[in-house]
Protein backbone atom coordinates (compact mmCIF):
# COMPACT_ATOMS: atom_id res chain seq x y z
CA UNK A 1 0.00 0.00 0.00
CA UNK A 2 1.87 3.40 -1.24
CA UNK A 3 2.00 5.64 1.60
CA UNK A 4 -0.57 8.59 1.61
CA UNK A 5 1.42 11.27 3.43
CA UNK A 6 1.56 14.69 0.95
CA UNK A 7 4.93 15.38 2.46
CA UNK A 8 8.31 13.30 3.55
CA UNK A 9 7.93 12.24 6.95
CA UNK A 10 11.26 13.67 7.73
CA UNK A 11 10.50 17.20 7.08
CA UNK A 12 10.82 18.81 10.16
CA UNK A 13 8.03 21.84 9.33
CA UNK A 14 8.17 23.58 13.28
CA UNK A 15 11.89 24.06 12.47
CA UNK A 16 10.80 25.25 8.83
CA UNK A 17 7.82 27.68 10.63
CA UNK A 18 10.24 28.92 13.00
CA UNK A 19 12.99 29.83 10.33
CA UNK A 20 10.30 31.81 8.23
CA UNK A 21 11.63 35.39 7.08
CA UNK A 22 7.96 36.88 8.17
CA UNK A 23 6.90 37.98 11.85
CA UNK A 24 4.32 34.80 12.96
CA UNK A 25 3.24 34.48 16.50
CA UNK A 26 0.47 31.40 16.95
CA UNK A 27 -1.86 31.43 19.46
CA UNK A 28 -4.66 28.68 21.06
CA UNK A 29 -7.90 30.33 21.24
CA UNK A 30 -7.48 31.36 25.34
CA UNK A 31 -4.61 33.81 23.63
CA UNK A 32 -1.70 31.53 25.18
CA UNK A 33 1.31 31.61 22.61
CA UNK A 34 2.66 28.29 21.30
CA UNK A 35 4.66 28.64 18.34
CA UNK A 36 6.89 31.90 17.62
CA UNK A 37 8.85 32.70 13.71
CA UNK A 38 12.42 33.72 14.64
CA UNK A 39 11.98 36.81 12.91
CA UNK A 40 9.28 37.70 15.04
CA UNK A 41 11.55 37.34 18.23
CA UNK A 42 14.13 39.11 16.49
CA UNK A 43 11.75 42.27 16.13
CA UNK A 44 10.21 42.23 19.62
CA UNK A 45 13.57 41.69 21.35
CA UNK A 46 12.72 38.44 22.89
CA UNK A 47 13.21 34.63 22.87
CA UNK A 48 11.40 31.54 22.91
CA UNK A 49 12.13 30.83 26.39
CA UNK A 50 10.39 33.77 27.63
CA UNK A 51 7.02 33.65 25.67
CA UNK A 52 5.87 30.15 24.95
CA UNK A 53 3.24 29.35 27.34
CA UNK A 54 2.17 33.33 27.66
CA UNK A 55 -0.56 34.96 27.68
CA UNK A 56 0.09 37.31 24.76
CA UNK A 57 -0.83 40.43 26.44
CA UNK A 58 0.78 39.25 29.55
CA UNK A 59 4.36 39.29 27.49
CA UNK A 60 3.44 42.77 25.71
CA UNK A 61 1.50 44.90 27.52
CA UNK A 62 0.98 48.59 26.98
CA UNK A 63 3.39 50.73 27.90
CA UNK A 64 2.57 51.82 31.34
CA UNK A 65 4.24 55.49 30.61
CA UNK A 66 2.04 55.91 27.44
CA UNK A 67 -1.82 57.18 28.62
CA UNK A 68 -3.11 56.93 25.20
CA UNK A 69 -1.78 53.42 24.20
CA UNK A 70 -3.92 51.28 23.30
CA UNK A 71 -2.47 48.29 21.49
CA UNK A 72 -3.91 45.82 23.47
CA UNK A 73 -7.54 46.92 23.70
CA UNK A 74 -7.10 46.96 19.40
CA UNK A 75 -5.47 43.27 18.88
CA UNK A 76 -8.15 42.05 21.27
CA UNK A 77 -11.16 43.41 19.78
CA UNK A 78 -9.54 42.23 16.62
CA UNK A 79 -8.57 38.56 17.90
CA UNK A 80 -12.11 37.92 19.45
CA UNK A 81 -13.39 39.33 15.91
CA UNK A 82 -11.78 36.33 14.27
CA UNK A 83 -13.10 34.19 16.93
CA UNK A 84 -16.54 35.05 16.46
CA UNK A 85 -16.71 35.46 13.13
CA UNK A 86 -14.20 32.66 12.28
CA UNK A 87 -12.63 34.78 9.12
CA UNK A 88 -9.65 37.07 8.94
CA UNK A 89 -9.07 40.35 10.50
CA UNK A 90 -6.89 42.77 9.19
CA UNK A 91 -5.95 45.37 11.32
CA UNK A 92 -4.73 49.20 11.16
CA UNK A 93 -1.41 50.43 11.51
CA UNK A 94 -0.88 50.30 15.30
CA UNK A 95 1.44 52.09 17.78
CA UNK A 96 2.41 49.30 20.30
CA UNK A 97 5.38 49.66 22.08
CA UNK A 98 7.73 46.44 22.92
CA UNK A 99 9.55 46.21 26.12
CA UNK A 100 13.10 46.29 26.23
CA UNK A 101 15.37 43.59 27.56
CA UNK A 102 17.00 45.05 30.84
CA UNK A 103 20.42 44.29 29.21
CA UNK A 104 19.38 47.02 26.94
CA UNK A 105 18.61 49.26 28.89
CA UNK A 106 14.92 48.35 29.84
CA UNK A 107 12.08 50.93 29.79
CA UNK A 108 9.84 50.77 26.51
CA UNK A 109 10.57 51.50 22.69
CA UNK A 110 8.18 52.92 20.46
CA UNK A 111 7.07 50.58 17.83
CA UNK A 112 4.34 50.78 14.92
CA UNK A 113 2.88 47.61 13.31
CA UNK A 114 0.26 46.37 10.37
CA UNK A 115 -1.48 43.46 11.78
CA UNK A 116 -3.24 40.53 10.30
CA UNK A 117 -5.04 37.98 12.48
CA UNK A 118 -6.13 34.44 10.77
CA UNK A 119 -7.67 31.63 12.20
CA UNK A 120 -6.90 27.90 11.60
CA UNK A 121 -9.00 24.48 11.41
CA UNK A 122 -8.61 21.21 12.19
CA UNK A 123 -9.89 18.38 10.48
CA UNK A 124 -13.76 18.93 11.78
CA UNK A 125 -13.72 22.57 10.73
CA UNK A 126 -13.00 23.52 14.84
CA UNK A 127 -11.13 26.59 14.98
CA UNK A 128 -8.06 25.56 17.05
CA UNK A 129 -5.28 28.09 16.28
CA UNK A 130 -4.70 31.94 15.47
CA UNK A 131 -2.46 33.39 13.47
CA UNK A 132 -1.30 36.55 14.10
CA UNK A 133 1.30 38.11 11.57
CA UNK A 134 3.10 41.59 11.50
CA UNK A 135 5.01 43.93 9.92
CA UNK A 136 7.57 45.91 11.75
CA UNK A 137 6.59 49.36 10.40
CA UNK A 138 8.13 52.11 12.69
CA UNK A 139 10.89 53.52 10.34
CA UNK A 140 7.51 54.70 7.83
CA UNK A 141 5.70 55.99 10.60
CA UNK A 142 8.55 58.10 11.77
CA UNK A 143 9.84 59.06 8.83
CA UNK A 144 6.51 60.34 8.14
CA UNK A 145 6.39 62.45 11.55
CA UNK A 146 9.64 63.80 10.00
CA UNK A 147 8.85 64.03 6.36
CA UNK A 148 10.54 67.11 5.64
CA UNK A 149 13.80 66.17 6.94
CA UNK A 150 13.65 62.36 4.77
CA UNK A 151 11.95 62.93 1.90
CA UNK A 152 14.05 60.73 -0.13
CA UNK A 153 13.71 57.45 2.82
CA UNK A 154 9.55 58.82 2.55
CA UNK A 155 9.04 57.81 -1.21
CA UNK A 156 10.94 54.90 -0.92
CA UNK A 157 8.70 53.75 2.48
CA UNK A 158 5.80 54.75 0.38
CA UNK A 159 6.65 52.79 -2.38
CA UNK A 160 7.22 49.76 -0.12
CA UNK A 161 3.93 50.41 2.37
CA UNK A 162 2.25 50.59 -1.13
CA UNK A 163 3.16 46.86 -2.59
CA UNK A 164 2.78 45.89 1.56
CA UNK A 165 -0.51 46.90 1.21
CA UNK A 166 -1.30 45.41 -2.15
CA UNK A 167 0.17 42.17 -1.15
CA UNK A 168 -1.68 42.38 2.16
CA UNK A 169 -5.26 43.00 0.37
CA UNK A 170 -4.45 39.75 -1.92
CA UNK A 171 -3.53 37.28 1.15
CA UNK A 172 -6.55 38.84 2.70
CA UNK A 173 -8.33 37.85 -0.76
CA UNK A 174 -7.06 34.77 -0.80
CA UNK A 175 -7.67 34.01 2.68
CA UNK A 176 -11.42 34.67 2.31
CA UNK A 177 -11.65 32.34 -0.81
CA UNK A 178 -9.61 29.79 1.28
CA UNK A 179 -11.90 30.15 3.91
CA UNK A 180 -14.76 29.77 1.32
CA UNK A 181 -13.47 26.44 0.67
CA UNK A 182 -12.85 25.38 4.02
CA UNK A 183 -16.35 26.05 5.27
CA UNK A 184 -18.22 23.99 2.21
CA UNK A 185 -15.70 21.41 2.87
CA UNK A 186 -17.09 21.49 6.56
CA UNK A 187 -20.26 21.43 5.21
CA UNK A 188 -19.25 18.40 3.09
CA UNK A 189 -18.01 17.36 6.25
CA UNK A 190 -20.95 17.32 8.75
CA UNK A 191 -23.12 15.72 6.37
CA UNK A 192 -20.93 12.77 5.84
CA UNK A 193 -20.34 12.41 9.86
CA UNK A 194 -24.25 12.07 9.63
CA UNK A 195 -23.97 9.47 7.49
CA UNK A 196 -21.79 8.17 9.50
CA UNK A 197 -23.87 8.29 12.79
CA UNK A 198 -26.88 6.87 10.78
CA UNK A 199 -24.66 3.94 9.87
CA UNK A 200 -23.83 3.36 13.73
CA UNK A 201 -27.34 3.39 14.67
CA UNK A 202 -27.81 0.75 12.18
CA UNK A 203 -24.83 -1.60 12.96
CA UNK A 204 -26.22 -1.21 16.39
CA UNK A 205 -29.72 -1.98 16.50
CA UNK A 206 -30.04 -3.64 13.04
CA UNK A 207 -27.27 -5.57 12.64
CA UNK A 208 -26.36 -6.49 16.42
CA UNK A 209 -30.53 -8.05 17.13
CA UNK A 210 -30.05 -10.67 14.07
CA UNK A 211 -26.40 -11.53 15.05
CA UNK A 212 -27.82 -12.34 18.70
CA UNK A 213 -30.63 -14.63 17.28
CA UNK A 214 -27.96 -16.43 15.12
CA UNK A 215 -25.72 -16.90 18.32
CA UNK A 216 -28.14 -17.79 20.56
CA UNK A 217 -29.79 -20.01 18.19
CA UNK A 218 -26.49 -21.91 17.51
CA UNK A 219 -26.17 -22.18 21.49
CA UNK A 220 -29.22 -24.03 22.09
CA UNK A 221 -28.92 -26.05 18.70
CA UNK A 222 -24.85 -26.90 20.36
CA UNK A 223 -26.87 -28.05 23.63
CA UNK A 224 -30.51 -29.70 22.71
CA UNK A 225 -29.08 -31.52 19.82
CA UNK A 226 -25.31 -31.32 18.95
CA UNK A 227 -25.26 -35.09 20.19
CA UNK A 228 -26.86 -36.36 16.77
CA UNK A 229 -24.67 -34.39 14.69
CA UNK A 230 -22.60 -36.07 12.50
CA UNK A 231 -18.63 -34.86 13.40
CA UNK A 232 -19.15 -32.70 10.48
CA UNK A 233 -22.29 -31.34 11.84
CA UNK A 234 -20.46 -30.55 15.14
CA UNK A 235 -17.66 -28.94 13.09
CA UNK A 236 -20.01 -26.75 11.27
CA UNK A 237 -22.07 -25.51 14.33
CA UNK A 238 -18.90 -24.45 15.77
CA UNK A 239 -17.72 -22.59 12.85
CA UNK A 240 -21.11 -20.34 13.06
CA UNK A 241 -20.49 -20.05 17.16
CA UNK A 242 -17.02 -18.62 16.69
CA UNK A 243 -18.15 -16.85 13.55
CA UNK A 244 -20.47 -15.10 15.20
CA UNK A 245 -19.27 -14.27 18.40
CA UNK A 246 -16.17 -12.82 16.45
CA UNK A 247 -18.34 -10.72 14.23
CA UNK A 248 -19.96 -9.49 17.34
CA UNK A 249 -16.45 -8.30 18.51
CA UNK A 250 -16.12 -6.73 15.34
CA UNK A 251 -18.96 -4.44 15.69
CA UNK A 252 -18.34 -3.81 19.09
CA UNK A 253 -15.18 -2.70 18.42
CA UNK A 254 -15.97 -0.40 15.25
CA UNK A 255 -19.01 0.98 17.31
CA UNK A 256 -16.36 1.97 19.88
CA UNK A 257 -13.83 3.47 16.66
CA UNK A 258 -16.69 5.53 16.09
CA UNK A 259 -17.48 6.80 19.59
CA UNK A 260 -13.45 7.77 19.89
CA UNK A 261 -13.58 10.17 16.94
CA UNK A 262 -16.68 12.09 18.10
CA UNK A 263 -16.62 11.90 22.01
CA UNK A 264 -16.49 14.99 23.77
CA UNK A 265 -13.14 15.16 25.38
CA UNK A 266 -12.28 16.47 28.34
CA UNK A 267 -9.01 17.65 29.68
CA UNK A 268 -7.53 17.18 33.24
CA UNK A 269 -4.11 16.82 34.68
CA UNK A 270 -3.76 13.21 34.56
CA UNK A 271 -1.07 10.69 36.77
CA UNK A 272 0.33 8.54 33.99
CA UNK A 273 1.97 6.49 36.48
CA UNK A 274 -1.24 5.78 37.90
CA UNK A 275 -2.66 5.19 34.99
CA UNK A 276 -0.31 2.70 33.59
CA UNK A 277 -0.50 0.93 36.97
CA UNK A 278 -4.27 0.73 37.00
CA UNK A 279 -4.21 -0.75 33.41
CA UNK A 280 -1.28 -3.46 34.55
CA UNK A 281 -3.69 -4.42 36.87
CA UNK A 282 -6.60 -5.06 34.43
CA UNK A 283 -4.82 -6.60 32.40
CA UNK A 284 -2.45 -8.95 34.20
CA UNK A 285 -5.19 -10.55 36.65
CA UNK A 286 -5.89 -13.10 34.15
CA UNK A 287 -2.14 -14.13 33.51
CA UNK A 288 -0.77 -15.98 36.52
CA UNK A 289 0.74 -18.71 34.07
CA UNK A 290 2.51 -16.14 32.34
CA UNK A 291 6.08 -14.99 33.21
CA UNK A 292 6.17 -11.45 32.56
CA UNK A 293 9.81 -9.04 33.42
CA UNK A 294 7.73 -5.46 33.08
CA UNK A 295 9.93 -2.33 33.13
CA UNK A 296 8.02 0.78 34.12
CA UNK A 297 10.08 4.08 33.70
CA UNK A 298 8.69 7.02 35.82
CA UNK A 299 6.61 9.01 33.76
CA UNK A 300 4.91 12.79 33.70
CA UNK A 301 1.85 14.06 34.31
CA UNK A 302 -0.03 15.34 31.31
CA UNK A 303 -3.11 17.26 30.66
CA UNK A 304 -5.29 15.21 28.41
CA UNK A 305 -8.94 13.18 28.78
CA UNK A 306 -8.36 10.50 30.90
CA UNK A 307 -10.50 7.91 29.85
CA UNK A 308 -9.13 8.61 26.04
CA UNK A 309 -5.50 7.71 27.74
CA UNK A 310 -6.37 4.85 29.69
CA UNK A 311 -7.54 3.05 26.07
CA UNK A 312 -4.25 3.97 24.45
CA UNK A 313 -2.30 2.62 27.63
CA UNK A 314 -4.79 -0.69 27.50
CA UNK A 315 -4.00 -1.48 23.98
CA UNK A 316 -0.76 -0.53 23.57
CA UNK A 317 0.16 -2.79 27.11
CA UNK A 318 -2.51 -5.50 25.72
CA UNK A 319 -0.83 -6.18 21.96
CA UNK A 320 2.72 -6.05 24.03
CA UNK A 321 1.61 -8.93 26.47
CA UNK A 322 -0.24 -10.97 23.25
CA UNK A 323 2.38 -10.54 20.84
CA UNK A 324 5.06 -11.83 23.38
CA UNK A 325 2.97 -14.70 24.45
CA UNK A 326 5.06 -17.29 22.78
CA UNK A 327 8.18 -16.49 24.69
CA UNK A 328 9.33 -17.93 27.49
CA UNK A 329 9.65 -14.81 29.46
CA UNK A 330 7.98 -12.20 28.32
CA UNK A 331 10.23 -8.46 28.46
CA UNK A 332 8.19 -5.33 28.36
CA UNK A 333 9.31 -1.79 29.06
CA UNK A 334 7.51 1.55 28.99
CA UNK A 335 8.76 4.54 29.34
CA UNK A 336 9.23 8.59 28.40
CA UNK A 337 11.97 11.35 26.74
CA UNK A 338 11.14 14.77 26.61
CA UNK A 339 12.15 16.76 24.21
CA UNK A 340 11.76 20.48 23.65
CA UNK A 341 8.40 20.58 21.89
CA UNK A 342 6.97 17.30 23.17
CA UNK A 343 7.33 14.10 25.43
CA UNK A 344 7.19 10.65 23.47
CA UNK A 345 5.88 7.23 25.32
CA UNK A 346 7.52 4.18 24.34
CA UNK A 347 5.64 0.56 24.85
CA UNK A 348 8.55 -2.04 24.17
CA UNK A 349 8.62 -5.85 23.69
CA UNK A 350 10.10 -8.73 23.00
CA UNK A 351 7.70 -10.80 21.23
CA UNK A 352 6.39 -11.28 17.35
CA UNK A 353 7.73 -8.28 16.13
CA UNK A 354 6.30 -7.18 12.11
CA UNK A 355 8.04 -5.85 9.24
CA UNK A 356 8.69 -2.39 8.80
CA UNK A 357 8.09 -2.66 5.06
CA UNK A 358 4.28 -2.98 6.34
CA UNK A 359 4.81 -0.29 9.35
CA UNK A 360 2.40 2.10 7.35
CA UNK A 361 -0.76 -0.74 7.78
CA UNK A 362 -0.56 -0.56 11.89
CA UNK A 363 -2.83 1.96 12.96
CA UNK A 364 -5.02 1.69 9.83
CA UNK A 365 -9.09 0.02 10.68
CA UNK A 366 -9.49 -3.93 10.07
CA UNK A 367 -5.34 -4.34 8.94
CA UNK A 368 -3.43 -6.86 11.09
CA UNK A 369 -0.25 -8.41 9.65
CA UNK A 370 -0.40 -11.43 12.06
CA UNK A 371 -3.13 -14.23 11.58
CA UNK A 372 -6.31 -14.96 13.21
CA UNK A 373 -5.38 -18.43 13.95
CA UNK A 374 -1.47 -17.05 15.48
CA UNK A 375 -3.08 -13.85 17.46
CA UNK A 376 -6.65 -12.81 18.10
CA UNK A 377 -7.66 -9.43 17.31
CA UNK A 378 -9.73 -7.31 15.06
CA UNK A 379 -7.14 -4.20 14.07
CA UNK A 380 -9.15 -1.95 15.74
CA UNK A 381 -6.96 -1.14 18.61
CA UNK A 382 -4.42 0.59 17.31
CA UNK A 383 -6.24 2.89 15.05
CA UNK A 384 -7.78 3.77 17.86
CA UNK A 385 -4.89 4.90 19.72
CA UNK A 386 -4.07 6.88 16.46
CA UNK A 387 -7.70 8.78 16.39
CA UNK A 388 -7.15 9.50 20.23
CA UNK A 389 -3.13 10.66 20.26
CA UNK A 390 -3.95 12.57 16.63
CA UNK A 391 -6.98 14.45 18.95
CA UNK A 392 -4.02 15.36 21.67
CA UNK A 393 -2.12 16.95 18.69
CA UNK A 394 0.21 14.13 19.00
CA UNK A 395 1.98 11.71 16.32
CA UNK A 396 2.26 7.79 16.71
CA UNK A 397 4.55 5.14 15.03
CA UNK A 398 6.05 1.69 15.48
CA UNK A 399 9.72 0.01 14.84
CA UNK A 400 9.90 -3.69 14.46
CA UNK A 401 12.00 -6.73 13.29
CA UNK A 402 10.27 -9.87 12.86
CA UNK A 403 11.01 -12.22 15.60
CA UNK A 404 12.84 -9.67 17.50
CA UNK A 405 10.33 -6.96 19.01
CA UNK A 406 8.25 -4.24 18.55
CA UNK A 407 8.48 -0.58 19.85
CA UNK A 408 5.15 1.35 19.60
CA UNK A 409 5.64 5.39 20.29
CA UNK A 410 3.09 8.28 21.08
CA UNK A 411 3.85 11.99 21.55
CA UNK A 412 2.50 14.73 23.41
CA UNK A 413 2.82 18.30 23.29
CA UNK A 414 4.47 19.77 26.05
CA UNK A 415 1.62 22.49 26.13
CA UNK A 416 0.09 19.54 27.22
CA UNK A 417 1.69 18.35 29.91
CA UNK A 418 2.67 19.38 33.10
Amino acid sequence: MPNSEPFPSGVNFRALFESAPALYLVLKPDLTIVAVSNAYLKATMTTRKQILGRGIFEVFPDNPNDPTADGVSNLRASLERVLASHLPDTMAVQKYDIRRPESEGGGFEERYWSPVNSPVFDVDGQLIYLIHRVEDVTDFVQLQQHDGQHQKETEDLRTRTAEMETEMFLRAKELNVANQKLRTANDHLAQTMQELEAFSYSVSHDLRAPLRHIQSFAEMLNKDAATTFSEKGKRYLTIILDSSKRMTTLIEDLLEFSRMGRAEMQQVLVDMDEVVQETLQNITSGLHDRKIAWKIAPLPKVCADRAMLSQVWSNLLSNAVKYSQHQEEAKIEVGCEQKENEVIFHVKDNGAGFSMEYAHKLFGVFQRLHRQEDFEGTGIGLANVRRIITRHGGRTWAEGEVDAGATFYFTLPCDETA
